[in-house]
């Protein structure tokens, strides 16, 4: 992973999905939701399984927004989430990412890279 600019990859089913976290991506996010940047970062510390799933997704649609992609070929959201909750193994990975782009560390060593 590239933390810096929230660059990663999820596995969703059988099929890998790129995931850009960005500021748009929050903002997309934080406007659906009606929430503040604020809000959502203090969301997610305290409800990461209600949010995390969001976090993510908004990352692979701005993903494909960035990258002038269709998004028709997205999961529905709840079959997303649902794959993403499920990964207890990659969940606290997802969890250690996200908090990594919104503090804007640097990712050290080998995991997370593409």
């Amino acid at each position: 992973m590239n933390s810096l600019s929230g660059k990663f990859q999820l596995t969703i089913g059988k099929k890998k999905f790129e995931c850009h976290l960005s500021m748009n991506a929050f903002r997309m996010l934080c406007e659906k939701h009606d929430l503040s940047l604020d809000q959502l970062q203090a969301a997610l510390a305290t409800r990461p399984v209600q949010y995390l799933p969001g976090v993510l997704y908004y990352g692979v649609l701005n993903h494909h927004h960035f990258n002038n992609k269709p998004t028709d070929d997205l999961p529905a959201y709840e079959y997303f989430s649902a794959h993403i909750l499920d990964d207890a193994e990659k969940l606290p990975t997802y969890v250690s990412w996200v908090g990594k782009v919104f503090n804007g560390e640097e990712e050290k060593g080998e995991e997370g890279k593409k």
